[in-house]
């Protein structure tokens, strides 16, 4: 619920409690003329226990614009029939037509001065309710200043108000006024409250503002998000890095966004053994999909980790999620690094059965592979063939020379023997 639903919401509330006051206070006025306490006393009678509100209300409004036209101009009994008919249009939701009236009974200068503070509030959130926060702000000024002991809401109604015409500053000590005055808080307030201190450039306070809001609710998953972004935006992945996970280890993350962050976070900050775990732990809680995008990602954080086994066994499965061959091809590579021949040409000739991105070079590590597995003359055939390709010419006409070196160095081996 945004700021003018919410007030729109407390307006239907303050039209309530004012029609209740209504009666009491027009008892108290001696200088009311007796034909209008009348009247405004049965109208009040007839918004409060109409059993067709709106056909009671639409009477109401109708009385009380004829009253008007008999009431003497500048008297009170003018502005209680102006207050009273703002009520009532405010009540139909007429906010623009509420304002005028109101307006107009605080001109008179003839009401009680508690009743203008509440008159004063009653504009304050109507024009907050229209979303005319600077008109608002004058009102709820004026009104705030003369409160005795000013409570939570009052103090929140400060901070909104504020926050809505850009005073940011302005709206911090109003909006931490009403968190220490309440004795249960709103999340809205804090959320409040940090917005303000982000909106200033002050992450620290607005981090504060979250650590305590995850305090209060730690099963919000938002906030520990909210958290996250403020520790990067300070350049803190660590603490974002921290907070992600204490969140994930909550099994608060759910969207893929945030459990994506998560992981390269960690990954950034050198830990991709950590971010395979985090992956494969999401992948198995079903938080996040079987999709290709994960597996490389879970895939080059187990190659970072130097867990060649596990890489491996990932990138085989992504390989059945995967058109092209680039997924066989990071298998061979890992299986060249670690001098494994049989399984790098096994790795690569499912690579030359798919599109790749470079040819060349899966021709050049497979006669590398042939090479070491003293398959000469298969070596030979896979290094021409990466000659003719650019990129790889020149390293295969290197391993040529050194292969035809391995060739004739195991043929003197076999003849010396």
């Amino acid at each position: 619920m945004n700021i003018s639903d919410r007030l729109t919401f407390n307006l239907c509330k303050l039209f309530m409690v004012s029609v209740l006051l209504l009666h009491p206070m027009l008892l108290s006025a001696d200088s009311v003329s007796t034909k209008t306490y009348r009247e405004l006393t049965e109208i009040q009678e007839l918004m409060s226990s109409a059993t067709n509100e709106n056909l009671g209300l639409k009477t109401a409004i109708d009385r009380l614009k004829f009253l008007l036209t008999e009431v003497a101009k500048g008297s009170l009994d003018e502005a209680l029939t102006l207050q009273t008919l703002g009520y009532a249009v405010m009540s139909d939701e007429n906010f623009e037509e509420a304002i005028t009236y109101l307006k107009r009974s605080l001109e008179t200068e003839k009401l009680p001065q508690n009743v203008v503070y509440n008159v004063g509030y009653m504009v304050a959130q109507l024009h907050a309710a229209l979303g005319q926060f600077q008109d608002a702000l004058v009102f709820a000024e004026k009104w705030f200043v003369q409160l005795e002991q000013p409570k939570a809401d009052q103090f929140i109604f400060m901070a909104n108000i504020h926050a809505q015409v850009k005073n940011h500053a302005q709206s911090i000590p109003y909006a931490e006024e009403a968190i220490s005055l309440a004795e249960k808080p709103k999340a809205t307030w804090f959320q409040l409250l940090a917005a303000n201190f982000f909106e200033l450039d002050r992450f620290g306070e607005a981090a504060l503002t979250l650590i305590d809001m995850t305090s209060l609710w730690p099963n919000k998953t938002a906030y520990w998000e909210q958290l996250a972004g403020v520790y990067m935006v300070m350049e803190k992945p660590q603490k974002a890095l921290a907070t992600l996970k204490i969140a994930f280890d909550l099994d608060l993350l759910e969207k893929e966004s945030s459990l994506k962050s998560l992981v390269q976070l960690a990954l950034m900050q050198g830990i991709p053994e950590h971010a395979a775990r985090l992956l494969e732990d999401a992948i198995a809680a079903k938080l996040l999909p079987v999709e290709a995008q994960y597996l490389d990602m879970q895939a080059q954080a187990w190659i970072m980790a130097r867990e060649s086994e596990k890489a491996v066994l990932t990138l085989k499965k992504l390989t059945e999620l995967q058109d092209g061959g680039e997924a066989w091809m990071r298998m061979a590579q890992i299986h060249v690094e670690n001098a494994e021949w049989q399984e790098a040409q096994a790795a690569i000739n499912n690579a030359l059965k798919k599109d790749l991105d470079s040819p060349g070079r899966a021709w050049l590590l497979l006669g590398i592979a042939q090479s070491e597995l003293e398959m000469f003359n298969d070596a030979r055939g896979a290094l021409k063939r990466a000659q003719a390709f650019e990129d790889t010419a020149r390293s295969a006409k290197a391993w040529m020379r050194y292969s035809e070196d391995m060739k004739r160095q195991a043929a003197w081996i076999t003849s010396n023997q």
